[in-house]
């Protein structure tokens, strides 16, 4: 009985895995945007905030009545005026010696002399630059034979320039992104016989030990 030991040899073969890693990322984005503008008037010197009245032309014999308010102004200085009334009426802004002039002639308003103006108003806004340093009216007149005018009158001089601002805000987003990325491990090979393969090895060895035995046993006999 022939007993036949084969030693086995293992042969490292080198490899190789590969595995993806995902690594989110958070990123944060901060964006400045313009929404809106907002104009304001340096210096702004407020001349009158307040109700009126300008009397009818009841029992007289005019064609009209006056309601003035009197300020001075240098060149280029910009007024602002709100009127509002419960009846129409003609509003003014003039150099205060053509308000004078009107009322010595008898005149009701002349738009010719006025830098602002409207007729027959119940509602008036004007902002606008004075074109000289002078002393300005502003002049309201009721023609109506049978009512009274009443309203509210606001009107400021800005002793500079309008101003123009835009309004920022800041606005940040946060978002998560995930990158595909890979990460490979390499593990090292076990020594071989160059250009023999371990299978062909393992199977010679194997031969040759059995080869080996017999031989011995034929001595032996």
């Amino acid at each position: 009985m022939v007993l036949v030991c084969v030693g086995l040899i293992s042969v490292g073969v080198g490899g190789s895995s590969t595995f993806a890693s995902n690594l989110d990322q958070v990123v944060t984005n901060t964006i400045t945007v313009g929404t809106s503008y907002i104009t304001s008037e340096s210096q702004s010197q407020q001349l009158v905030n307040g109700p009126f009245t300008v009397i009818s032309t009841t029992g007289t014999a005019l064609p009209c009545e006056f309601w003035n308010y009197s300020f001075t102004s240098l060149q280029g200085q910009y007024l602002s005026l709100n009127v509002t009334s419960n009846i129409p009426l003609n509003v003014y802004v003039v150099p205060s010696s053509n308000y004078q002039n009107w009322l010595k002639e008898g005149s009701c308003g002349n738009q010719a002399d006025a830098v602002a103006s409207k007729l027959l108003a119940v509602s008036y806004y004007f902002n606008g630059v004075l074109p000289s340093s002078d002393r300005w009216d502003i002049v309201l007149v009721n023609s109506s034979n049978s009512r009274d005018a009443s309203g509210f009158m606001i009107a400021s001089l800005a002793s500079g320039s309008l101003v123009t601002e835009e309004l920022l805000s800041t606005v940040t987003t946060t978002a998560t992104s995930t990158p595909a990325g890979t990460m490979t491990t390499t593990s090292a090979a076990a020594p071989g016989i160059p250009g023999f393969p371990g299978e062909s090895i393992v199977a010679g060895l194997s031969i040759g030990v059995v080869a080996l035995m017999i031989l011995r046993r034929q001595r032996g006999a």
